[in-house]
């Protein structure tokens, strides 16, 4: 039998529920594998766990297979959710346009997809990432350095997205869905596709099916979330946060491509990327 390693962090939710369901296992067993789990905190890290071999296959937002890509890795995108327009905004309490933020703070969880909606925002005003302070916050941190007024701005993301929405005299300066895709992607190591073509079809078909069970089932999905992550947030937030997001993922295919293509461009025009 031959082990299949995943790897496994909260910032994807589509793995995080797959891999807390644990139905998986037994339908990897009845073809021949078997399925071993990574668990990690930061889906920044997941170039280097493929790089190294500690993980198979990993899910992650649209940025870190890029710059995996810039700096030399022999990356495959095994498949893609659909765009998640909603998730994602920069909010600000002391200013109301993002011409107001050069030279300012910006939060963000940085080597993430929201690398790449800044880099389209800096793009448009013809700036570089040097024109911001960018510094790297997670989870309730950015939320709670927002109102404490030690940043200036936020590129909130859920489950944190909402509560930053509900602070009063919040200004929201730009919608993720109106610069860029943001799909979750789902990406192996070259060498290792080459030869797992079989699994890898396999287990696009899985990722879909989970992602209908999630749709379908808000609720228990949310009650997996709360039991698994702890940072406080209720299930009544996660099961806002699921009713917000399209379901749905694909195997990777020309589009999704083209739009990585795109990014890489965006983010070399922005400095993030040489």
């Amino acid at each position: 039998m031959k082990t299949v390693t995943l790897g496994s962090h909260p910032n994807n939710l589509s793995l995080f529920v797959l891999r807390h369901r644990g139905v998986l296992e037994a339908l990897a067993n009845d073809l021949g594998y078997a399925i071993k789990w990574y668990d990690y905190a930061n889906g920044g890290i997941s170039a280097d766990l493929l790089a190294d071999g500690i993980a198979d296959v990993v899910g992650t937002g649209c940025t870190p297979p890029v710059v995996a890509s810039a700096q030399g890795v022999a990356i495959h995108y095994v498949a893609a959710s659909l765009p998640r327009p909603a998730n994602s905004a920069l909010l600000s309490l002391q200013h109301n346009q993002f011409t107001d933020l050069r030279g300012k703070t910006i939060a963000a969880m940085v080597g993430s997809f929201t690398d790449h909606f800044l880099a389209t925002l800096l793009n448009e005003h013809g700036w570089k990432k040097s024109d911001v302070k960018l510094v790297d916050l997670r989870g309730e941190a950015p939320l709670l350095a927002l109102q404490n007024g030690t940043i200036d701005a936020w590129l909130a993301v859920d489950p944190w997205l909402q509560p930053g929405l509900a602070l009063d005299s919040v200004h929201v300066l730009a919608q993720v869905g109106t610069h860029i895709p943001n799909r979750s992607i789902f990406w192996s190591h070259q060498a290792w596709s080459n030869e797992n073509a079989t699994f890898e079809a396999w287990f696009v078909q899985q990722l879909a099916e989970n992602d209908l069970w999630i749709a379908q089932n808000p609720e228990q999905a949310a009650a997996l979330l709360q039991e698994h992550l702890p940072n406080n947030l209720s299930r009544e937030h996660w099961l806002t946060t699921i009713s917000q997001r399209q379901w749905g993922i694909e195997a990777a295919n020309d589009t999704v491509l083209a739009e990585q293509n795109q990014q890489s461009l965006d983010l070399k025009q922005a400095g993030f990327i040489a």
